[in-house]
């Protein structure tokens, strides 16, 4: 293609010099969309707004509604939440920068099938936690943190292993959050990356340390809604209402364009590492097309490192603890379907619409999570960076404030109460719950410092995370799924697991590309072997011990863990009967495990006699993606407000109409009682 610009949709990232086309050697060139006050603005003014905000909302409910803010209300909710609200936690939960930023990446470098691995690969997980979820109820109904189950089970030596795993785990995920929010708030701002390392954490300690679990609930619910409305204007932005793309006919035939064959991409006219003509390892060298060895590649590390993600996460247990036994496993499964629609229509839409834009994105650019600003600024300019920075916003400090509870939980429960202070009482509890918070919270800042200066990037860490955490997660789910497994089993299988995962990736490295550096570990072979024999000899290694010496545990010693105050009074003895839990088990196996199935093996399978995708099957998954993400959005923003309505009112009668105590008694009783019983609604969860 000798003519300058090759495309004319894409003229403003070209120029002619010397005689020759010359292509941007990137979009964003190291100079800021918006200015400093613009981001100092988004982080400091959404995070003082949420930590007044949340704070205020926790207040009325302890004002109101009657909650008793004690030790197990800080760290458990109550027990008693909802379906919505639940389904809402998962999502805001589940929903990291990568989710935002490393989705349209994948799209970008692989075409249709990244957006379609990333969500399935990590949709799965959720889906199948709710087994796990409703076996928490069942066999250690009072538990606080996972590693309380595994030391009930196993003992103290398991109990240290798995702690190791549990925190590692949340080191991790805090690093991507505060990796890929303060890379795109310096892009987009130009405010210090060391700064808003810092300062994005800040607004979440605030309100987590003052409502603890059900502040994070709250927050989330608002996070979720605010990420959602983002999400349905990019969709449509790109799809269905903008000059520059605007139909999927139109981003049809771009990606066709620009993966032409017969496009030259010798530089000046491209550069090493910009996206130009056919994609290696994809069907035709083409976009549109499921059949990608690369995409496979990464659903498959993707799937095994976001298991460890799940399983391993404190956050998720602690968030199962929290549900109403009635409502746990109904809320994962649908947490985990609106979840999907997050990655999916998203990166369809940002990813592909970078693509057809012609933007001239670096791979160093996309490795940063910088693909899904670098379209919102095309389409929209400024107002495109302000909206994906205020989505990212939300997603990494609402996904933050899980990862303190959870770190929490665990330093209080299994530290604290468990070879400190045994004999703690609610009020030490809930004070050294509060300083855990403050100090990981400070030390999440410091995490992001270091990484930042070690030029580890959030594309990095998201492939390398199930090589590190991917050996726990059978022996975790063994743990409450099987009565054979043993402890010898578990931490020798997650031990080996881990160790000769990270043997075999940095081997791998080593004999593929004959050096081992951030560059050559990230790549896919050497990630894909460390992921697979991580997860692969961790659950091997513990079915192997545990055949050859069985245990045949009952799950009487889980059923035993105390609570420190009591906190279910409001359930009735119908929630914890064993035949309705059982029910829900055999529903949620049915249901979960047929999802599973279906997106990771039907649909797939479905794609491949399309091969490179007609205009009219394109459209079909554009359609696709369009009402998924809005159906989903729709659901996870109405369903815990027409859930917590009964809750919503009580508190208005009390704030607008009543000013003491003695009128707060003339309330309706019945209205009351039924407000304390669901006890987790936009205001009371």
């Amino acid at each position: 293609m000798s003519s300058c610009p090759p495309f004319d949709f894409a003229a403003k990232y070209y120029h002619q010099e010397g005689g020759n086309c010359v292509r941007d050697s990137s979009f964003f060139g190291g100079k800021p969309v918006l200015n400093q006050g613009v981001g100092y603005s988004v982080i400091l003014g959404f995070g003082a707004f949420f930590a007044v905000f949340t704070s205020f909302l926790v207040w009325l409910e302890k004002k109101y509604v009657g909650s008793r803010h004690n030790s197990e209300w800080f760290n458990t909710a109550g027990r008693s939440v909802k379906t919505g609200l639940i389904a809402s936690v998962i999502v805001s939960q589940w929903t990291w920068a990568a989710t935002i930023l490393q989705s349209s990446n994948v799209a970008w470098q692989y075409g249709i099938s990244g957006p379609f691995w990333y969500a399935s690969g990590a949709t799965i997980q959720v889906l199948l936690f709710g087994v796990m979820a409703i076996e928490i109820k069942r066999k250690a109904p009072n538990a606080h943190t996972v590693c309380e189950i595994v030391k009930a089970r196993w003992g103290t030596p398991a109990h240290v292993v798995f702690l190791v795993f549990c925190f590692m785990t949340n080191i991790i995920v805090t690093a991507m959050l505060l990796l890929g929010g303060s890379a795109v708030v310096k892009a987009l701002t130009d405010v210090n990356i060391y700064a808003a390392s810092f300062l994005i954490p800040l607004g979440v300690i605030i309100y987590t340390l003052a409502g603890g679990l059900k502040a994070t609930f709250l927050a989330s619910y608002i996070h979720s809604v605010i990420v959602h409305v983002v999400l349905v204007i990019f969709v449509y932005l790109v799809y269905a209402a903008n000059s520059k793309l605007g139909s999927p006919d139109i981003v049809y035939r771009r990606l066709l364009e620009v993966a032409s064959k017969s496009r030259s991409c010798e530089s000046p006219i491209s550069h090493l590492g910009q996206s130009c003509g056919p994609v290696s390892g994809n069907r035709g060298g083409s976009y549109i097309t499921m059949m990608s060895s690369g995409g496979l590649v990464f659903g498959i590390i993707n799937i095994v490192g976001n298991f460890g993600t799940v399983f391993v996460d404190n956050g998720y247990w602690i968030s199962a603890i929290a549900a109403r036994p009635s409502s746990t496993h109904k809320g994962y499964l649908l947490g985990g379907l609106v979840w999907f629609a997050v990655p999916f229509s998203l990166a369809t839409s940002l990813g592909l619409g970078a693509l057809a834009l012609d933007l001239p994105l670096t791979a160093t650019e996309a490795g940063l999570g910088l693909v899904p600003p670098a379209t919102a600024i095309a389409l929209m300019g400024q107002a495109g960076s302000v909206l994906l920075l205020t989505m990212l916003f939300m997603a990494v400090t609402s996904a933050g404030s899980s990862e303190l509870i959870a770190v929490s939980s665990l330093c209080t429960y299994d530290i604290y109460r468990t070879y400190i202070n045994p004999e703690a009482n609610g009020k030490e509890i809930l004070k050294v719950s509060r300083i855990i918070i403050l100090i990981f919270g400070c030390l999440m800042g410091i995490l992001a410092v270091l990484l930042n200066l070690a030029g580890v990037s959030l594309g990095w860490m998201y492939l390398a995370m199930g090589v590190f955490i991917g050996s726990a997660v059978l022996p975790i789910a063994f743990m409450l799924l099987w009565k054979k497994a043993n402890a010898i089993g578990a931490m020798l299988g997650a031990v080996s697991g881990c160790v000769l995962g990270i043997i075999t990736w940095l081997t791998v490295t080593k004999v593929e590309y004959g050096r081992v550096n951030l560059d050559t570990t990230g790549r896919n072979a050497p990630m894909l072997a460390g992921n697979l024999v991580s997860i692969l000899v961790g659950g091997l290694v513990h079915i192997v011990c545990s055949f050859i010496w069985p245990e045949d545990y009952d799950w009487e010693t889980t059923r035993k863990i105390k609570l420190v105050e009591q906190d279910q009074s409001h359930l009735s003895d119908d929630e914890l009967k064993e035949e309705k839990l059982i029910g829900a088990k055999r529903w949620i196996v049915k249901w979960g495990v047929g999802f599973t199935l279906v997106i990771v093996v039907l649909w797939p399978i479905l794609t491949i006699p399309a091969g490179q995708f007609s205009k009219g099957y394109f459209r079909l998954w554009a359609i696709i993606a369009i009402a998924w993400g809005t159906i989903a959005s729709a659901v996870i923003i109405a369903l815990p407000l027409i859930e917590s309505w009964g809750t919503i009112k009580l508190v208005l009668v009390g704030l607008f109409t009543f000013t003491n105590k003695t009128s707060m008694d003339k309330i309706d009783e019945k209205a009351k009682k039924e407000t304390i019983g669901t006890e987790d609604g936009i205001v009371s969860a």
